[in-house]
């Protein structure tokens, strides 16, 4: 081969080596672009997994699961502030609800800045994410140093989801406007779905405490009047329905001395002491009611006696023997309320025994440790199953039982109920009770 056959190949050698090297130039570059997006979007895909879990744990203080998700979202982007404005729920102009590397001076005017020419107020009408570039003359976001003297120059609104509506707008703010691109805002377009629905829920579950909060107090106040009723109906009876039974008796006895012996008085000895006898047990019925609807002796004595004076009375009245334990309470008051409450649920437990329970022996503990007194009623009876109790509909037969929980948890206590068919029944109660809130009656301090 001659020379300039040589140099020919030669050449489209180096020709063909140029291209392929290009080539590979250009798959190098492609390789490294793609693996900046996928890295990119796995950054994003973290996010969206950190920010789901922000909301999961934290939707019940709207205030941080907002500037924990700002964090992240600032974390990823590499913006440098951010803010939310949520709409209220009764309606009105925009607030701002939390806010990310915003000095408190910048927060509170941007709090209140509105302009009908600013871009941002377009986002809940459009319910689609933009990007604000270059930034209102009047925007406090101007005055924001980002560090090295660089200010923001453009931010990204991004609305705040529901499916029926928007809740807000997502703010944020950077000096590069080439930042927010498509796939980007694409990606806080999915955050602000995602936080939408946390803040709907944030804002139901807030609703829900709240009309649980009243349920409470209606119920609490409910039963503060029921058992001032109580009171007043108890004082009735024994002041002017027992102080006139046992005028009436009074009477027939002097009347019944003074018909002794006389001429032209006849009494039937039989009658009259039937009538006496009728009176007395009226007397006597008045005095139980009165001490049932509210034993003087549970705001004179406490708890203790009048637990024992209710288990005397049922072991008289019905033949059921109960053994009574009371620990840690000797000398001790506990706080009105409390000692209502466990004096009722153990009335009701007392009660069910006689009527359900088909035995006629059980026993109750009264106890109190490490700031919980605890209320424990057995029996070894008949039992029930206590799944129709929780997952059952309610009905005559379970309002008992219910009326206990209810005074319960009134007082941030637990009732639990173990039961079932042919095992007996066990209710437990715990109900916590500071040791500031006991009182010594030797001492005759008062806890409030």
């Amino acid at each position: 081969m001659d020379r300039d056959a040589t140099d020919s190949v030669a050449g489209d050698l180096r020709h063909a080596f140029d291209a392929i090297a290009a080539e590979l130039d250009t798959v190098r570059s492609d390789s490294e672009a793609y693996n900046r997006q996928l890295r990119q979007r796995n950054r994003e895909l973290a996010a969206t997994a950190a920010v789901a879990q922000t909301i999961s744990t934290e939707q019940v203080d709207l205030v941080g699961m907002l500037e924990r998700t700002l964090q992240i979202i600032l974390e990823v982007t590499g913006l440098q502030a951010g803010w939310v404005m949520l709409l209220p729920e009764g309606g009105g102009e925009p607030v701002l609800a939390g806010s990310v590397c915003l000095p408190p001076e910048v927060a509170e005017k941007q709090a209140v800045f509105r302009s009908p020419e600013c871009e941002c107020d377009k986002v809940l009408d459009l319910r689609l994410p933009l990007v604000v570039h270059p930034l209102h003359t009047a925007c406090p976001i101007r005055a924001l140093d980002l560090g090295n003297g660089q200010a923001p120059t453009c931010h990204a609104s991004v609305p705040l989801l529901t499916r029926s509506k928007a809740l807000g707008v997502l703010n944020l703010a950077g000096d590069d406007p080439a930042a927010l691109d498509a796939a980007l805002l694409t990606f806080l377009g999915t955050i602000g779905r995602q936080l939408g629905v946390a803040i709907e829920n944030a804002r139901l579950w807030e609703e829900l405490k709240q009309r649980d909060l009243l349920r409470s107090q209606l119920l609490e106040q409910a039963i503060a009047a029921q058992e001032e009723e109580r009171r007043h109906i108890a004082r009735e009876l024994h002041d002017q329905i027992g102080q006139a039974l046992t005028s009436i008796l009074v009477l027939l006895r002097a009347l019944e001395a003074e018909s002794d012996g006389s001429e032209g008085v006849v009494v039937d000895p039989v009658r009259w002491k039937d009538l006496k006898a009728i009176v007395a047990d009226t007397l006597e019925s008045v005095h139980e009611l009165a001490l049932e609807l509210r034993p003087s002796v549970l705001d004179d004595l406490g708890l203790v006696p009048a637990v024992q004076r209710a288990v005397r009375i049922y072991q008289k009245r019905h033949g059921l023997v109960i053994d009574f334990e009371a620990v840690g309470l000797e000398g001790v008051r506990l706080p009105p309320a409390v000692e209502t409450a466990l004096y009722r649920i153990a009335q009701e437990a007392l009660t069910n025994i006689i009527q359900h329970a088909c035995v006629n022996r059980g026993s109750l503990l009264l106890a109190v440790r490490a700031g919980i007194v605890t209320l424990i009623v057995e029996d070894d009876g008949c039992g029930f199953d206590t799944d129709r109790l929780v997952h059952g509909p309610m009905d005559e037969h379970w309002l008992g039982l219910s009326g206990m929980r209810e005074r319960s948890a009134l007082l941030g206590g637990r009732l639990t109920i173990e039961s079932a068919p042919g095992s007996g029944t066990t209710v437990f109660v715990e109900i916590p009770v500071p040791d500031e809130k006991l009182w010594s009656t030797a001492r005759g301090d008062h806890g409030e």
